[in-house]
């Protein structure tokens, strides 16, 4: 049976960026959605179409059908005094806060030093080419 919209499709990937491997699967914990509800990246999801039970392939998803492209305005700069003096701030900490609408989310610090630290709100795959293996391991309706 064919994936559709409406399908439950039960399936193992492998995640790449270029030749680093991001993600996967466990083979006791394969993902499971439903096809066309939009919970996977849509260039995933739309490759996805069409294929069946044992299935596998390749997919290869460009920036503007995952996270998209980095954008300036996700970046900020913040003044050391505003940063808690017990948060252990550097270059690589993933720094939780939330937006002017209330919802938390997660950055990345770029840069830091004594009077600045830059952090970057982008998805960390944004930008990035994804390269995913699948195999298809159930379809259901």
């Amino acid at each position: 049976m064919p994936i559709k919209n409406g399908s439950e499709v039960t399936f193992a990937y492998r995640l790449f960026s270029g030749d680093e491997l991001i993600d996967e699967t466990l083979p006791e914990q394969p993902m499971v959605y439903v096809q066309g509800e939009g919970h996977l990246i849509v260039g995933l999801e739309k490759a996805m179409g069409g294929l069946g039970k044992g299935s596998k392939k390749e997919i290869i998803v460009l920036p503007e059908d995952a996270y998209g492209m980095p954008v300036d305005d996700r970046i900020i700069r913040v003044p050391r005094a505003n940063i808690p003096k017990e948060a252990d701030v550097h270059k690589g900490s993933r720094v939780p806060a939330k937006t002017p609408e209330g919802e938390m989310c997660v950055g990345t610090v770029t840069e830091a030093n004594d009077e600045f630290v830059t952090i970057d709100f982008n998805h960390e795959l944004a930008g990035k080419t994804l390269r995913f293996e699948v195999e298809v391991i159930k379809v259901s309706k």
